[in-house]
């Protein structure tokens, strides 16, 4: 069986390419894909191996400020179609929109990566084992609460 994705396509505020651009671009291609235009970028939804390649080649229009995010939900689902929910701002939108602000600045980073100007950090993360009696305090107060 196949597997079916919906991938979230949202172009950075400082770039020149527009939702329009990805749209069309993406319907020139080969692919038999759903592409459906947002205030963000676009939705691509389909089999798996299709939506990767339709992604790469959006992705090549800026590749510094274009972004791709997998979505739970495919276009037009009713258990977030703001049609079929009586209005409002759709679940995510407000997390979404704090992110599409923060592209910029990831963009600027990427450019300089990509121009050499910037080395890649490695960062080492320490693993700490979780105390039994702590969290076992956190679960007693969880389950006391709920009562």
């Amino acid at each position: 069986m196949t597997e079916v994705v919906t991938y979230y396509v949202m172009i950075s505020p400082d770039s020149s390419v527009t939702p329009k651009m990805l749209v069309h671009r993406a319907s020139s291609l080969p692919y038999d894909v759903v592409v459906k235009e947002t205030c963000y970028g676009a939705l691509v939804h389909g089999e798996r191996e299709k939506v990767e390649k339709v992604l790469e080649e959006l992705r090549a229009l800026d590749p510094p400020r274009i972004f791709v995010k997998l979505r739970g939900f495919p276009p037009g689902d009713p258990r977030i179609c703001r049609a079929k929910r009586g209005g409002g701002p759709r679940m995510g939108y407000h997390q979404q929109s704090v992110e599409r602000e923060k592209l910029p600045y990831v963009a600027a980073a990427l450019e300089k990566l990509m121009k050499g100007e910037l080395k890649p950090v490695e960062v080492a993360v320490k693993k700490k084992a979780v105390d039994v009696k702590a969290l076992e305090k956190i679960a007693q107060k969880i389950l006391e609460g709920s009562k």
